[in-house]
């Protein structure tokens, strides 16, 4: 049996299987069904992880350093304080990203099932556990002047709480640019 996934576009993805140059097995996803490895279920100590804009991947499941109660403090922080109602949150070892829709469309002209196929996510503020036992946190936001495109350190260390009620209400306004 195939394994297959339908990422957040609705496209299908079927795992594919190979062995490298020094016989290992390597895994990857792709939209089409011939080839793909007959696996009855995912290998062992792996997970399946879809990026915020849909790339399917076959990863080394890694230790948790983001709590669940900080993940879902993320969360709640941009309902209660940002207008912003579509966005994907996302962790990497010690780093939560907190992805916005990229690209705006004129919605009277474009179908809704193509904007949401469509949508690119980017990444504009990320908080990053600096201290794992008293778990505090930096916070940095994404600078695009032409120059520089990178992250720029904005806060603490601090408690992610604290840091959730300062930066996420500048996300999607002007005030965002000022922050430094």
């Amino acid at each position: 049996m195939t394994i297959s996934v339908e990422n957040f576009r609705g496209d299908t993805y079927y795992l594919h299987s190979r062995l490298t140059k020094k016989g290992n097995i390597s895994y990857h996803f792709s939209k089409k069904a011939e080839g793909a490895a007959v696996i009855d279920e995912i290998p062992s100590g792996f997970e399946i992880y879809e990026e915020p804009n849909g790339k399917l991947y076959l990863r080394k499941k890694t230790r948790q350093h983001i709590h669940d109660d900080e993940y879902r403090l993320i969360n709640e922080g941009m309902r209660k304080y940002s207008n912003i109602e579509d966005f994907k949150i996302d962790v990497k070892k010690n780093v939560v990203y907190i992805y916005l829709v990229e690209n705006s469309f004129e919605h009277d002209l474009i179908p809704t099932h193509l904007i949401d196929k469509n949508k690119q996510y980017e990444t504009p503020l990320r908080f990053i556990l600096n201290d794992e036992e008293e778990r505090r946190f930096e916070v940095e936001r994404f600078c695009y002047l032409g120059g520089i495109d990178d992250w720029i350190y904005l806060d603490g260390p601090a408690d992610l709480e604290s840091l959730i009620r300062e930066y996420i209400q500048h996300l999607g306004k002007e005030s965002f640019y000022e922050l430094i």
